[in-house]
């Protein structure tokens, strides 16, 4: 059974309030018996540290990166090695889950996740799943070299940037999102402690050239999908994009549109759904540094983020599409 625990990873000092929301969340709605922020000292002392210190359930540790990645080796190898390498915070973060949940299990979540439903279940069932998104560009496309191939995914980008400006636009193209391919993403990620899967994909970082390893995306998301395209396919359950990815990216950015009359959470938020990745790097990046309590109260009633971000801070509002 995948322990229950909720795993989140910051790194760097400014952590946004609106992150405060992925363990709240996780720890009213999630099922889990405690939470644990992995952080870096630079988070320390800050007023969102302060904050996170009065959440009940939630443990604030220190990252021990020599600790945490030096066993990880594939000869003088390890990923502390890989990860002393990388400058960007979202790379490191990809080498920091896979060790992590290598060592504990657990199931890791992105800090841009509001938990809406339990997933005691889930982690009573299987010994390792993510969830795949419907995107245009996975990695089997942006690899391939068939003019047809990448004309169709130009296609794509094009119709759903349309989806994502029209005022509905979300609701429309669920009538076409089957036509985009599901790919796995690693915002949401369970699995027991030493699970095969997880050791095949530690040892496919170490695999990889410096060069590539610095790539976009190499450590993470391509990497996750392709070692799933070789891996057993029994070892990891692939769960479908309404479970954790309900609006995939760009879409997502409805999340945030203002508008006179909100739809109902449930016509947004599927009967399915477990998580929701609302995508902090996906066209939102000036609005998140400005949400907190008082944005949330102002925004609840013609904006779905702070709709549903209502529902995990006020305990008197219970999540309506709770079973």
């Amino acid at each position: 059974m995948i322990p229950e625990t909720a795993h989140f990873i910051w790194l760097g000092n400014a952590l946004p309030w609106a992150c405060s929301l992925a363990v709240r969340s996780a720890l009213r709605f999630g099922g889990f018996r405690r939470a644990i922020l992995h952080h870096e000292a630079a988070l320390l002392g800050s007023s969102i540290y302060d904050e996170l210190q009065d959440i009940v359930g939630l443990e604030l540790r220190l990252i021990d990166e020599r600790a945490m990645l030096d066993p990880v080796r594939i000869g003088k190898l390890s990923l502390f090695d890989v990860y002393r390498e990388l400058s960007q915070p979202a790379g490191r973060a990809n080498v920091l889950r896979a060790a992590l949940l290598l060592r504990e299990g657990g199931v890791y979540l992105d800090t841009d996740t509001i938990t809406v439903r339990s997933l005691s279940a889930l982690r009573s069932e299987v010994d390792a799943f993510v969830g795949e998104e419907r995107i245009a560009l996975p990695y089997s496309v942006r690899t391939s070299k068939n003019p047809w191939t990448l004309g169709c995914a130009v296609a794509r980008r094009s119709v759903r940037d349309v989806f994502r400006r029209l005022p509905s636009g979300w609701s429309s193209f669920r009538r076409v999102e089957r036509f985009y391919p599901a790919a796995a993403n690693n915002a949401v990620f369970g699995c027991t402690a030493g699970h095969p899967f997880v050791s095949e994909l530690t040892l496919a970082m170490l695999a990889l050239d410096p060069a590539s390893r610095r790539r976009r995306f190499a450590l993470g998301t391509h990497l996750l999908q392709r070692v799933l395209g070789s891996a057993d396919p029994t070892w990891v359950r692939v769960l479908p994009p309404a479970v954790f990815y309900p609006l995939g990216p760009e879409i997502s950015e409805h999340w945030f549109r203002m508008r006179e009359r909100l739809p109902d959470l449930e016509q947004v938020i599927l009967p399915e759904t477990l998580v929701v990745h609302w995508y902090a790097s996906v066209r939102t990046e000036q609005i998140v540094p400005s949400i907190d309590r008082a944005y949330v109260e102002r925004h609840r009633r013609e904006q779905l983020f702070s709709a549903l971000a209502a529902r995990v801070l006020d305990p008197a509002l219970e999540l309506a599409l709770l079973p």
